[in-house]
C-alpha cells in the first residue's frame, strides 16, 4: 500500500462534548496512518473546543478550528478549505468510523488506479442509542442481489438508486472523495438548505465526474442515533420546498445514467414520497398548536392534493414500493387521518 497518500478527515462539530471523544478516539486510531485530523468546531458552547484540543495536544495530525456558528455545511466548506489531503472524508462528531475505514478507502483507490472511479463508498452501522424500542442495523448491498458481504465492487452510476434504497447514496459520511476533484469544480455544500445538503453534495460531484461508483461492501461507519434531534424530522421553513428541488433533481439525474431501469426512476420516487411526507409530518407537530394551524393545514392539504404528488403516489403504490394504507390515508388528502394511523404504527412497533 502507498502510505504517501494523504487522506484529510473533516468533523464538524457543535456541542458535541458528549459523543466528540468517541469519535476522535476511532479517528486517530485509524490503521492507515497518514491522515490529517481537521475538527471545525462550529461555535460550540460546551466543552467540545477543549476536549478536541487534548487530543490535538496529544496527537500532531489533528487541527482544531474555531468558527462563528454557522450550521454544519459551513463548518464542512472551512475544512474542504484548511485540508491539504489527496482525498477527503466527511464525518460527523455523533459517530465513529471502524478502524480499518480509511486503510480501505486507500486500497480500493489503488486497486482501481487504471479505473474511472468517482468516489468509494461503504456499507454503514445505524447504531440506535437513543431507545430499545428500534434494532440496530448494518446497510451493505443485499446478498439476494448477487453481492457478497466484504467483496468490493465497482458499479455503475444508475446504482445509486439502490444505493439510496439502501440509505448508502444520500449521506456523505460513509464517502471518499478526490479533494482535487472537489477544489477544481469548485464543488461546496450548500449553506442555505437544512435539508438534503448531502444529497446535493453528492450529485454536485458526480455531475462534475464521469467515473463509477467504487463500494466496499463491509459497513465500516456507525451513524449513532443518540437523542431525538438527529432523527432528522426536525421542522425548518422552506424544507418542504428544498425536499422537493432535491429529489426532482435527483430523479432527472438518475434518469440520463446509462443503464438506469423503470424501476430505478420508482425508486427514487418512493424515497421522494416518503421524504415529502416527513416534510409534512414534521411541519404538522411543529405548528399544530400555534396559531399557524390553519394556514398549515391548507399549505399540507394543497401538497397532498398537487398534481406531482398524486401522480408520483399513484406510481409508487401500483409499483409496490408503498402501504395501501398510507396511500389511501394520503389520497384523502386529510392529513389528520394519515397522522392518526401513523400515531396508531408507531405505538404498535415501539
Amino acid at each position: 500500500m502507498n502510505d504517501n497518500i494523504l487522506v484529510s478527515v473533516v468533523i464538524p462539530a457543535y456541542n458535541a462534548e458528549n459523543s466528540i471523544k468517541e469519535c476522535l478516539s476511532a479517528a486517530v486510531s485509524q490503521t492507515y496512518r497518514n491522515v490529517e485530523i481537521l475538527v471545525i468546531d462550529d461555535g460550540s458552547v460546551d466543552d467540545t473546543f477543549e476536549l478536541a484540543n487534548s487530543f490535538s495536544n496529544s496527537d500532531d495530525r489533528i487541527r482544531v478550528v474555531r468558527q462563528v456558528n454557522q450550521g454544519p455545511s459551513a463548518a464542512r466548506n472551512h475544512g474542504i478549505k484548511e485540508a491539504n489531503g489527496d482525498y477527503i472524508v466527511f464525518w460527523d462528531a455523533d459517530d465513529y468510523p471502524e478502524p480499518d475505514l480509511i486503510e480501505s478507502y486507500v486500497t480500493a483507490y489503488e486497486k482501481w488506479s487504471d479505473k474511472d472511479i468517482s468516489f468509494v463508498a461503504c456499507g454503514m452501522f445505524f447504531d440506535n442509542r437513543f431507545n430499545k424500542y428500534v434494532d440496530d442495523k448494518v446497510s451493505i448491498f443485499e446478498s439476494v442481489l448477487g453481492y457478497v458481504e466484504g467483496e468490493n465492487y465497482i458499479i455503475n452510476r444508475s446504482s445509486a438508486a439502490m444505493m439510496a434504497y439502501l440509505k448508502l447514496f444520500n449521506f456523505v459520511t460513509n464517502k471518499c472523495y478526490s479533494l482535487e476533484l472537489i477544489r477544481d469544480k469548485g464543488i461546496l455544500f450548500d449553506k442555505e438548505i437544512k435539508i438534503g445538503e448531502d444529497l446535493k453534495f453528492n450529485l454536485d460531484y458526480l455531475d462534475n465526474c464521469s467515473g463509477n461508483i467504487g463500494m466496499i461492501n463491509r459497513a465500516l461507519y456507525h451513524y449513532v442515533k443518540r437523542t431525538a434531534d438527529n432523527i432528522s424530522i426536525t421542522y425548518h421553513k422552506g424544507d418542504m420546498e428544498d425536499t422537493k428541488a432535491i429529489y426532482r433533481r435527483f430523479v432527472d439525474w438518475e434518469s440520463r445514467q446509462t443503464g438506469v431501469t423503470k424501476d430505478n426512476i420508482l425508486v427514487i420516487k418512493g424515497i421522494f414520497i416518503t421524504d415529502w411526507v416527513s416534510r409534512m409530518t414534521s411541519m404538522y407537530e411543529a405548528l399544530f398548536k400555534t396559531d399557524k394551524k390553519f394556514k398549515m393545514m391548507h399549505t399540507i392539504r394543497q401538497e397532498l392534493a398537487s398534481k406531482e404528488f398524486r401522480n408520483m403516489l399513484y406510481e409508487v403504490h401500483k409499483a409496490g414500493k408503498i402501504s395501501t394504507l398510507r396511500y389511501l390515508c394520503l389520497m384523502t388528502t386529510d392529513f389528520n387521518i394519515f397522522y392518526f394511523f401513523r400515531r396508531i404504527y408507531q405505538r404498535f412497533k415501539g
